[in-house]
């Protein structure tokens, strides 16, 4: 969080690898950490920004289950 106060910002980060990339522009490297990758990435097929949906959704799946949803 930012701070202490009930109006603390909440920020999610990883300390994997990252790249930025712009609104339209595709990656085909692996950057992040694999338990939170997206399947594109998994098979190395070119991405988009987009991935960062599945990120979130697997962080989300942690913090309600506290657990991964697969482990492999």
């Amino acid at each position: 969080m930012s701070d202490n106060t009930d109006q603390a910002e909440l920020k999610i980060l990883d300390f994997g690898l990252s790249k930025i990339i712009g609104p339209d522009e595709k990656c085909y490297e692996f950057h992040g950490t694999i338990h939170y990758a997206a399947p594109e990435l998994l098979l190395g097929e070119p991405y988009d920004k987009r991935i960062d949906l599945w990120s979130l959704g697997i962080i989300s799946y942690i913090l309600v289950a506290g657990y991964l949803p697969y482990y492999s």
